[in-house]
C-alpha cells in the first residue's frame, strides 16, 4: 500500500529457488512462500508485477537462489549448457514454477507484464548464448508468447554481448552516478524498439560486514530519477523496500578468492522503505518526482508501524556447545569418514558443522603446526581437549596454526557457513580437504551437523549444563579467549505485539532466535549492524511472555556473577562502528588481513 501511495504502478520480485526446493525434489510454497498470495496480493491493491524468475537471482541472497543442494557435486557448472546434471534440475524446477505463473499472466487476465530470464548473465564469465536460449525455450514452452521475456546487465556493451540474445528483450541498470542518456543509448544497439528500461535503479547500497553503513544522497538520487523520466523510461527501484536476510540467507562475497565479504543480516538498503517498512524523506522526494509525470490516486500513505522498547531481558548461560553436541547433531549425525567431507556431502545445508578427530599420541606433550591451506569455509573455532585455542577464516594465503597439544588428544574444528557466494559459481562450505598436523593427514573424522532448532525444542529440565545456582566454569568468563560457545535464554513478559528491535550490547557473535524464529546473525564487534530487527507477528506466536535465544560464539557480556541482558529497542542502529575483523576478537586475532583493504574492494563494485 505504501508502494502504491507512493506513485509505483508495479512491484518487482525475485523468485528464490532455494526457498522452494530446500530439499532436492521437495516443494513448498506456503507461508513466506506462498508466492501466488503474493502476486495475488500486489494485484489487489492496483499494483501489476513483474517476475524475475532466475533460476539465478543474485539478491546478495544465500547462492544467488540456487539451492544448496547443487553444491554437493563439486563438478557441476552452474549457469552454463556444460553440464546436462545442472540443465536437467532446472528444467525440473521451472516445470513447477513456470506453470503457477501462466494463469497469472497479463495476457491471462492477471498483473503479471514481464517475466525476466536469467540475471546480470553478462557478468558471469561462462558467456553461454547457448544456454539463455535453453531457458527462454523453457520459458516460452509454459508462459507462451503473451509476455515479454527480457534480460538485464549493466550499461556496458561488452557485458550486454554475453547477457542476452536478440529474442530477449534487453534492458539495463545503474545508479544515480550515471548520465541515463549515455546507458540508454548503449542499451538501444540491443533493443532498438521499444521502452527504455532501468531494471535495477539503485537509491542506495548493500552492507557487509566490517565496512561503514553504506548510503546514497537522496538529493542525487531524485535529480538521476527525474531525468529518467523526462526521457519517458520505466525505472525500477533496487531496492524500494530491501527487507531482511532472516536467518541463514545473507549472500557471501561475489568472488570466493576474496577475503569474507558476507552481506549483514539487514538488508535495509538505505531504501526509500526501510527494513520494517517505514516511509522515509527519499520516499516523499521520490513520490514528488514521479507526480511531475503520472497522476497519483489521492489515497492516504499508510502510517508507520508502531515500534515498542520492550526493555532489558536478562540471559542465563543454560547450555554449553560440548553439552548440547549429542542433541544438536540429531537425527543425522555423526557422519564417520576417514577425511573431511564438506557440508553439503553429509547434508547440511547452512548455520555450522563440527568436525572431529583424535591427534596422534606422538605429538602429545608438544607443540605443533595446524595446516589449513585455505580449507575453512568460512570461520573456523579450533579446540584441542574442548578448549578453544584459535580462530580462523577463509583467506588467501595459508593457514598454519600453532596448537599446544598437552595430554588432551581431541581435536575440534567448529565451522560457520557465513553464506554462500552470489555470482552462482559452486563453493562447497565446511572443512574442504585433508588437516595436517606437522605434515601428518588427520584421518577418522566424526562430522556432526548441527541443527539449533533442536535446542529450542529442549525443556529446561533437560539442560545437562544450566547455572542454577551451580559454579560457572571460572575460563569462560575471565579468560574469553578460551570462551566455549555457549546458548543463553531469557524471557520477558508480553501483552502486546509490535516491530521492535534486539540490541545485543556488549555480546559478540551468533545466531539470534525470538521465539524460535532464526532473526540471523549479530556481530556488533564488526559492525556496522547493531541491532537486529524483530517483526512483530514473531512475538505474536505465543502469548503473555517471549523467549530469547542466542548462541553466542566469541564472548558474552558477563561478569560473575553479575548478570547478561540483552534489551529490545524501539529504534535500529546500522550505523554502527567498524572494526577489522582481526582485531575484534577478544584475545584470539582473526587470521585475516584488515577490512581497509575490503572497503577498497567494496566501493569498486
Amino acid at each position: 500500500m505504501k508502494m502504491k501511495a507512493g506513485g509505483l504502478n508495479a512491484v518487482q520480485t525475485y523468485v528464490a529457488w532455494n526457498i522452494h526446493e530446500p530439499v532436492h525434489g521437495q516443494y513448498t510454497f506456503d507461508g513466506d512462500a506462498d508466492l501466488v498470495s503474493f502476486i495475488q496480493m500486489a494485484n489487489s491493491v492496483g499494483l501489476l508485477v513483474i517476475i524475475r524468475a532466475g533460476p539465478y537471482v543474485c539478491a546478495e541472497w544465500e547462492f544467488g537462489g540456487f539451492p544448496a543442494w547443487l553444491a554437493k557435486n563439486t563438478s557441476l557448472n552452474l549457469r552454463s549448457t556444460d553440464n546436462q546434471h545442472f540443465l536437467a534440475h532446472v528444467e525440473s524446477w521451472m516445470s513447477i514454477l513456470l506453470p503457477k505463473l501462466e494463469p497469472l499472466l497479463y495476457a491471462n487476465g492477471g498483473p503479471i507484464i514481464s517475466v525476466q530470464v536469467e540475471n546480470e548473465y553478462g557478468n558471469f564469465p561462462a558467456c553461454d548464448h547457448n544456454y539463455l536460449k535453453f531457458l527462454e525455450q523453457i520459458f516460452r514452452e509454459f508462459l507462451g508468447n503473451d509476455v515479454i521475456l527480457f534480460t538485464v546487465d549493466g550499461d556496458s556493451e561488452n557485458l550486454l554481448k554475453c547477457g542476452t540474445i536478440p529474442s530477449l528483450y534487453a534492458t539495463v541498470d545503474f545508479g544515480s552516478t550515471t548520465d541515463p542518456q549515455k546507458a540508454f543509448t548503449i542499451m538501444r544497439k540491443f533493443s532498438p524498439k521499444g521502452p527504455l528500461v532501468n531494471t535495477e535503479f539503485y537509491p542506495g547500497w548493500l552492507d557487509v560486514w566490517s565496512v561503514p553503513h553504506q548510503t546514497r544522497s537522496a538529493k542525487l538520487v531524485a535529480e538521476t530519477f527525474d531525468k529518467m523520466l523526462s526521457l519517458n523510461a520505466s525505472v525500477n527501484f533496487y531496492m524500494y523496500h530491501g527487507g531482511t536476510n532472516f536467518g541463514f540467507m545473507n549472500g557471501g562475497p561475489s568472488d570466493i578468492s576474496r577475503p569474507l565479504l558476507s552481506s549483514i543480516t539487514s538488508y535495509d538498503y538505505d531504501a526509500p522503505l526501510t527494513e520494517p517498512g517505514d516511509t522515509t524523506t527519499k520516499f516523499h522526494i521520490l513520490r514528488k518526482i514521479i507526480a511531475k509525470y503520472e497522476k497519483i490516486l489521492p489515497i492516504p500513505i499508510p502510517v508507520n508501524t508502531t515500534k515498542f522498547a520492550y526493555g532489558k531481558v536478562q540471559m542465563t548461560k543454560m547450555l554449553k556447545f560440548f553439552d548440547a553436541l549429542p542433541n544438536l547433531s540429531i537425527p543425522y549425525g555423526p557422519v564417520n569418514s576417514s577425511f573431511p567431507l564438506t557440508m553439503e556431502q553429509i547434508g547440511q545445508n547452512y548455520g555450522f558443522v563440527l568436525y572431529q578427530t583424535r591427534i596422534p599420541p606422538r605429538f602429545a606433550q608438544s607443540n605443533v603446526t595446524l595446516s589449513l591451506n585455505k580449507l575453512i569455509r568460512d570461520r573456523g573455532i579450533i579446540f584441542v581437549g574442548e578448549i578453544r585455542q584459535a580462530t580462523v577464516f577463509r583467506r588467501r594465503d595459508d593457514q598454519n596454526i600453532t596448537l599446544n597439544i598437552k595430554d588432551m588428544l581431541q581435536l575440534d574444528i567448529l565451522v560457520e557457513n557465513m553464506g554462500r557466494g552470489t555470482v552462482g559459481s559452486v563453493e562447497p562450505k565446511g572443512i574442504i580437504a585433508n588437516v595436517t598436523i606437522n605434515g601428518t593427514i588427520l584421518t577418522d573424522w566424526k562430522i556432526y551437523p548441527i541443527n539449533l532448532s533442536n535446542i529450542l525444542s529442549l525443556n529446561q529440565s533437560e539442560f545437562p549444563f544450566h547455572l542454577g545456582g551451580k559454579t560457572i566454569d571460572m575460563l569462560d568468563v575471565d579468560k574469553s579467549q578460551y570462551f566455549e560457545p555457549s546458548f543463553f535464554f531469557g524471557e520477558f513478559p508480553l501483552n502486546s505485539s509490535f516491530d521492535t528491535f534486539l540490541y545485543p550490547a556488549g555480546w559478540s557473535k551468533g545466531q539470534a532466535f525470538v521465539n524460535g524464529f532464526n532473526l540471523g546473525r549479530y556481530w556488533p564487534v564488526v559492525g556496522p549492524q547493531i541491532t537486529l530487527f524483530v517483526p512483530a507477528n514473531v512475538l505474536s506466536m505465543k502469548q503473555k511472555s517471549a523467549n530469547v535465544m542466542l548462541f553466542e560464539l566469541d564472548g558474552a557480556p558477563c561478569d560473575f556473577p553479575k548478570p547478561c541482558f540483552v534489551e529490545f529497542v524501539s529504534t535500529p542502529s546500522l550505523n554502527g562502528a567498524v572494526h577489522p575483523i582481526n582485531s575484534a576478537e577478544r584475545g584470539h586475532p582473526e587470521q585475516l588481513s584488515s577490512s581497509s583493504v575490503w572497503f577498497n574492494d567494496v566501493v569498486g563494485v
